[in-house]
């Protein structure tokens, strides 16, 4: 619940945000199960966290991204820890000779959203209501902090071991693929720092307002839930009804899997699904790399990457991450607008279709879903 301008994080609201952010994640950002271990362990230890409004934050602040860098799959056997987050906010600052002010989010993702709020609590720093993708991607360079003008480096990655890397690079790109391989040498899973930005700057590129608004989505659709009514439904609800943030929502495909074939390499999962509605004998195919990119039914195209694109358990609607898909599941295909700082042409260079390999001009979910 909000109270003045910062948004109060409980135990009790602990189901509601990991439910939210699983949602806008696009079937990335790390497995919200672990997520939610982990946050409910620091909230037992050390009590509710409150989290900065990202208007309140000093321009003078030394603000840092966290999250967990690899190939998901990795993260359900090689268990991602806060003691190695916490190594590499302390090497950031060995490195930089200065303190860090506060802390935020890589992406939006049920593991990746929570990982610094758990640390913020565990050090004592603050942690702000935002992050730099407003839903999850891939790669470090895709955040909103580097395309509207950030320097990723100094990158720190440390592993479970408390080995580090620091990476320093003019690059931004050149930053991700040497951190990237830095973590394939760790066995595929590094905790990491990245983005270090003055307040004033952080004010200008970040997607605000994401960890309240993944517990106003989970709110939503666990009242329906309980309610009995459809939770989807409830969601795209939500998102229709915010008058001056309203964005485009709805169900693209519901159907069973029937193919699913992902393939761990180079730091990330790659591959495809394909979803069959025995009823009306529609067919869905969704194309993924750690986050779902495309999705076409019947051969046309419903929704394109940065749109999110979120597959979600049919009758209870919990997002499903693409390393936890399999052969069977009855599912929703969910599609939800990009927030707009991802919308931009600045944006799509870097995380639109073709920064995927896809040859295809980005177009917007809700004009696709009209044509």
């Amino acid at each position: 619940m909000r109270f003045g301008r910062q948004l109060r994080i409980g135990l009790n609201d602990l189901d509601e945000v990991i439910y939210g952010t699983a949602i806008l994640a696009s079937g990335g950002g790390g497995d919200p199960y672990l997520g939610r271990l982990i946050l409910m362990q620091a909230l037992q230890k050390h009590g509710p966290a409150t989290l900065l409004d990202p208007a309140k934050v000093n321009n003078r602040w030394l603000v840092v991204a966290l999250g967990a860098i690899g190939a998901p799959t990795v993260a359900l056997e090689k268990f991602p820890g806060l003691t190695a987050l916490a190594g590499a906010v302390e090497r950031i600052e060995q490195h930089l000779q200065r303190k860090v002010d506060a802390l935020v989010a890589a992406e939006a993702g049920g593991l990746n959203a929570v990982l610094p709020i758990a640390l913020g609590l565990r050090l004592g720093l603050p942690v702000i209501d935002a992050d730099g993708m407003g839903r999850a991607f891939p790669k470090g360079d895709m955040m909103t902090f580097g395309i509207y003008g950030g320097r990723a480096a100094p990158v720190i990655v440390v592993n479970d071991h408390m080995n580090a890397v620091i990476v320093d690079a003019d690059d931004n790109r050149a930053a991700e693929e040497l951190g990237r391989n830095a973590v394939v040498a760790m066995g595929g899973l590094a905790m990491g720092a990245i983005y270090p930005m003055s307040g004033k700057f952080f004010k200008s590129a970040a997607i605000r307002g994401t960890i309240s608004l993944s517990r106003d989505i989970g709110r939503a659709a666990l009242a329906a839930s309980r309610e009995k009514r459809d939770p989807i439904d409830a969601i795209i609800g939500y998102f229709h009804n915010q008058r001056k943030k309203a964005r485009y929502a709805a169900k693209l495909f519901t159907g069973a899997v029937t193919r699913c074939q992902p393939k761990t390499g180079g730091g990330f999962v790659r591959g495809a699904i394909d979803l069959e509605n025995s009823i009306s004998g529609e067919t869905c195919a969704i194309e993924f790399q750690n986050e779902n990119l495309i999705v076409r039914i019947d051969g046309r195209i419903a929704a394109l990457v940065p749109d999110i694109i979120t597959i979600l358990e049919e009758d209870m609607g919990d997002a499903i991450t693409t390393e936890n898909l399999r052969y069977g599941q009855r599912v929703t295909v969910f599609g939800l607008a990009a927030p707009d700082l991802l919308r931009t042409s600045a944006a799509l260079e870097v995380v639109g279709p073709r920064a995927f390999g896809i040859d295809l001009d980005y177009r917007p979910i809700e004009v696709l879903k009209g044509s």
